[in-house]
């Protein structure tokens, strides 16, 4: 329920004014893949070449509404499901932590957007190669505040971790269990080309850099593994060590020693498709991008 309020109070200015703005407003559709970057998996110094192996779905709905033909905010609401394995990691160290998880991503933000080029069909301009063209480049920053919920695969089922104190939360005095839900800043930019009338069609990438360290449930050192098994069951000290030789043997390291680095905080992102489309009434093919056009003066009216 909090959560639902937040976002609604994120996305409430932009609905306001949209609504004496219809012109300038548009619904954005989104859809690709989702990334991590994080303890597990892949180093984090190499992104590109150890985190694609864990790519994940994304997708999502927006409001962008055009303040300017420079200038737009927007709000986003997203679902993605982000993954990583220690199995597929190039380091040593972490094929034998052997950990892996995923957990799904429930994401509302709100976005400041800059084009690089004037988007004038939004206004009602004519589109040529004098009043900015049908192609856009454009940049984006905001924050967003998302929910998550780490995972661990175990003999055909899905655990949640969170609830196991895998590394000693709510045993370690004064360690409480961590949140579900956090911030995270964005930054990214994005492609866009109008098809026609309303609707514009486009790439965009963006990274989020989150304000925890457990998307993946891993963050400091071990707990002692008989104290996990006595408060939270069998379950939760298989989950919190699965640790294997470089023989494949299982074994179990004492409590203390490093499981995690709780120096850099994780980090999620989305690589997109985007298809918009112009609403409200003045946004008809005749005067915004289609063959035919209603000329109206170069000076912004709002």
């Amino acid at each position: 329920m909090k959560k639902g309020i937040f976002l609604v109070l994120m996305l409430l200015p932009l609905l306001t004014i949209a609504q004496s703005r219809q012109a300038r407003l548009e619904l954005v559709a989104m859809g690709g893949v989702s990334a991590y970057s994080g303890d597990v998996g892949g180093n984090q110094t190499k992104f590109l070449s150890d985190y694609t192996e864990n790519l994940g779905p994304a997708a999502g709905m927006g409001l962008r509404l055009h303040v300017t033909n420079f200038m737009a905010i927007r709000g986003n609401f997203n679902y993605a499901m982000i993954s990583g394995s220690d199995s597929l990691s190039g380091q040593i160290g972490r094929k034998e932590r052997n950990l892996s998880f995923r957990s799904p991503i429930y994401e509302g933000s709100f976005l400041f957007e800059i084009s690089l080029f004037n988007w004038q069909h939004l206004a009602g301009e004519k589109v040529n190669s004098t009043r900015g063209g049908r192609a856009n480049l454009y940049v984006f920053g905001g924050m967003s505040f998302f929910s998550f919920k780490p995972q661990a695969y175990y003999q055909g089922r899905w655990y949640d971790l969170q609830p196991l104190g895998t590394e000693g939360q709510g045993i370690k005095p004064v360690t409480p269990k961590y949140e579900l839900t956090s911030t995270a800043l964005i930054g990214g930019f994005g492609y866009r080309y109008l098809l026609g009338g309303r609707w514009s069609l486009g790439i965009e990438a963006g990274m989020r850099k989150t304000n925890t360290d457990y998307l993946d449930d891993v963050s400091k050192e071990y707990w002692d593994n008989g104290q996990i098994a006595a408060t939270y069951g069998d379950l939760a000290a298989i989950l919190a060590d699965r640790s294997v030789d470089s023989e494949g043997n299982e074994y179990t390291r004492p409590g203390g020693s490093q499981r995690g680095s709780s120096k850099v905080k994780d980090y999620f992102g989305f690589f997109q498709l985007t298809l918009a489309v112009k609403l409200g009434k003045d946004g008809n093919s005749s005067q915004y991008g289609g063959k035919r056009f209603k000329t109206r003066s170069r000076c912004f009216q709002f």
